[in-house]
């Protein structure tokens, strides 16, 4: 394939790439703990192009050798996704006065039981189930350090620490919530639904120290969506300039199949 070709239709399907997660990331603007996702881009491994037609230089009696020819420069094949990371900076923090709801300002997640094991989150727009079981908009049960979270109503009080209180005055200790971290936040994997979980052959969560957790406050996402509104229009203007470098190529190539072999 002809080099000019090749660079330019990687540069659009690095774009088509780019586009996706920057699609995803604005249309979770408004979705409680998301967080953002970012790319990061890599080129080919860069080649070093010589003349082969130029006169070569002849050293101590040595010819016809690449290295000795005359050196254009360095050249790479394009462009390539290499990394699609999560970006776990905290999102602003609202007062919603709902007693159900709860942030953590910190580097922590609530951890919640799934049909497919513990998973960690940060969106803390919990209701209650029909056995009065702090749950997440999905129905995932909320845990405690003794197990899922039973609360007696709106009767429930969540200190700075993560401690449950239930009763008339809620002043009666029932558990405390199951806040984990993790060591590595790049070993951290999205599995969907704003919760999180770490592969099993790396470092797993561990019981968290330094957060707060605020009740009747929410944690927004972290996406600015100005942010990501420049970002499409990069991504945008850098694919039409690929696609016309595609074009122009096409046409080279096509003059040179019509015309030269006229001559």
């Amino acid at each position: 394939m002809d080099r000019g070709l090749y660079t330019a239709t990687t540069g659009m399907l690095v774009q088509e790439i780019r586009l996706d997660y920057i699609s995803n990331n604005l249309a979770n603007v408004n979705t409680t703990g998301f967080k953002q996702n970012a790319g990061a881009v890599k080129s080919f491994p860069q080649m070093l192009v010589h003349r082969l037609n130029d006169t070569y230089l002849k050293v101590s009696g040595i010819e016809n050798n690449m290295d000795l020819r005359p050196m254009v420069g360095l050249n790479t094949m394009g462009a390539v996704v290499d990394e699609i990371a999560t970006d776990f900076s905290k999102g602003t923090i609202t007062n919603t006065e709902n007693k159900f709801d709860l942030a953590i300002d910190g580097d922590a997640f609530f951890m919640v039981e799934t049909p497919f094991g513990e998973r960690m989150t940060r969106a803390g727009n919990f209701t209650l189930n029909a056995n009065n079981e702090l749950v997440t908009k999905l129905g995932y049960r909320v845990m405690g350090e003794n197990g899922p979270v039973v609360v007696n109503g709106s009767n429930f009080r969540v200190d700075e620490k993560g401690v449950v209180y239930v009763g008339a005055k809620s002043d009666e200790y029932l558990d405390k919530l199951k806040v984990v971290t993790v060591e590595d936040f790049k070993t951290i994997k999205k599995v969907g639904h704003d919760m999180f979980t770490v592969p099993p052959e790396h470092e797993q969560p561990t019981t968290a120290t330094e957060f707060v957790v605020k009740q009747g406050a929410l944690e927004q996402s972290n996406v600015n969506s100005i942010t990501m509104l420049r970002s499409m229009i990069d991504v945008m203007r850098t694919y039409e300039a690929n696609s016309k470098v595609l074009q122009t190529k096409d046409n080279l190539m096509g003059m040179a199949a019509s015309e030269i072999a006229k001559v």
